[in-house]
This record gives structure tokens, C-alpha cells and sequence, in this order.
């Protein structure tokens, strides 16, 4: 009885024909115009934020990287504004999960 092996080129063909099938499948999804594209700046948003809880009586209040994230907040007309320190045009509202502003007011921290 003789075995038959499986020629080494039947799986570069079928990787290969994924990639082409997933090419193509893109390429005419995208000639329909059934891809939509979103050119507004606007909607993006610009970065994703959390809060660190301070713990005011601990010695050791909260845990906080050196290195500096390259932006900077500021507070104009009561509200919270953000702005990237390498491009002075691009500012932006820091908001919450439901688009509501977040107020802010000059206190410093104890």
C-alpha cells in the first residue's frame, strides 16, 4: 500500500485564497458603498480617560506614572478642556458616558 502525502502547496493555497477572497470581499463592499466612512473630526473622540480615586487618609494616597502624558487640561467658562501639548490646535471637552461636560473649578488638593 503506498501513502500519499499532501502536496506542501495546499496549504499556501488556501491561506492564499482566504486572503484573496477577504480582498476582494472588501474591495466590492467598498465600490457598492456599503462601507461608510465617517470624515467629521468631530466624532472621534481624541482619548479615553479614567478617574483614580484619592485616598486622602493614607499615607500613600494613589499610585501615578512619572512620565507625563503629553497633555493638558485647563478650565475655561466653568467646564474641563484637554488639549495635546504637541499640536495647540487639537482641544477638545472632556465629557462623560453620557456627552455631559465635566465642570471644573480652581481648588487645589491638601
Amino acid at each position: 500500500m503506498s501513502k500519499e502525502k499532501a502536496s506542501p502547496n495546499t496549504a499556501v493555497v488556501a491561506i492564499a485564497s482566504a486572503v484573496i477572497a477577504v480582498i476582494i470581499t472588501f474591495v466590492f463592499l467598498e465600490s457598492q458603498g456599503r462601507i461608510k466612512h465617517n470624515d467629521d473630526k468631530a466624532d472621534f473622540p481624541v482619548s479615553q480617560y479614567q478617574a483614580i480615586l484619592i485616598d486622602q487618609e493614607s499615607e500613600d494616597p494613589y499610585r501615578l506614572s512619572r512620565k507625563p502624558s503629553n497633555q493638558t487640561a485647563q478650565c475655561v467658562d466653568g467646564y474641563l478642556l484637554i488639549g495635546a501639548d504637541d499640536n495647540k490646535n487639537l482641544l477638545g471637552l472632556v465629557v462623560d458616558y453620557k456627552n455631559r461636560g465635566v465642570k471644573c473649578k480652581l481648588t487645589t488638593l491638601p
